[in-house]
């Protein structure tokens, strides 16, 4: 089985004590983190591009097995146009090559679109045109025009994946088509059916492919398990 579970980041304080001792320096948060769980969604990289150093301290930092999924840079999803246009596949270059301190240790990238963006198969046809061959990527799409059989279809014939972004706190009875599955659990709190829904599934799915699931990070107290990093631990604890 191939499933690899954490939360988006993992540099908060407010995670001690329930996660992080106490007298836990900042700079052992992620070793810290890579001994509890086994993978970590990165939001640093939408904002900036990051020093070889800084991601090479990553790589160091946490086990073989430990797997990131690099948020892609703003400029890639948010301006007014997409890569290849105006300079973007340059651009989108020079991001890939920012993670490769990451080795084997990259499990995806994530391709975050802003809710303003509606369906557009031809500006989304050259995009994925322009990614790597073998680029294990997701893309999560927050516009309601995306939501489409379609637009599943052309991803996973890219070699990819539509990420599954859940906030209501129900479950799904399959994850989109393509070479792995990325979920991110943003509802603040699953009951205990969903809980359970939520870990047969993904074990299921990881039967057959890498899957990646991410707990929401923020708003919900570390040591809950049912939302945020304690339902994260919960999912790691029972599979």
């Amino acid at each position: 089985m191939s499933l690899h579970v954490g939360t988006s980041g993992w540099a908060y304080r407010e995670w001690k004590p329930a996660f992080y001792p106490a007298d836990l320096p900042q700079r052992s948060f992620l070793e810290h983190y890579g001994r509890a769980l086994g993978a970590c969604e990165i939001n640093a990289t939408h904002y900036r591009l990051q020093s070889d150093e800084a991601v090479a301290r990553w790589a160091a930092a946490t086990p073989a097995s430990f797997r990131f999924a690099a948020k892609a840079h703003r400029r890639l999803t948010h301006g007014s146009t997409l890569p290849p246009e105006d300079g973007g596949g340059l651009f989108l270059e020079r991001f890939l090559d920012s993670l490769a301190p990451l080795g084997h240790r990259l499990g995806a990238v994530l391709l975050q679109f802003p809710p303003r963006r509606a369906r557009d198969d031809a500006t989304l046809d050259a995009l994925l045109g322009c990614l790597p061959r073998g680029l294990p990527f997701a893309m999560e799409f927050r516009h309601d025009s995306w939501d489409a059989p379609g637009v599943e279809q052309r991803v996973a014939a890219a070699g990819g994946t539509v990420c599954v972004g859940e906030t209501r706190g129900r479950v799904l009875p399959r994850l989109p088509d393509g070479p792995l599955g990325y979920v991110r659990l943003r509802s603040d709190r699953y009951s205990d059916a969903a809980r359970d829904g939520w870990r047969e599934l993904l074990e299921r799915e990881a039967a057959e492919r890498p899957v990646y699931a991410f707990a929401k990070h923020e708003g919900i107290p570390a040591g809950d398990p049912y939302g945020g990093v304690g339902l994260a631990q919960w999912l790691v604890a029972e599979t």
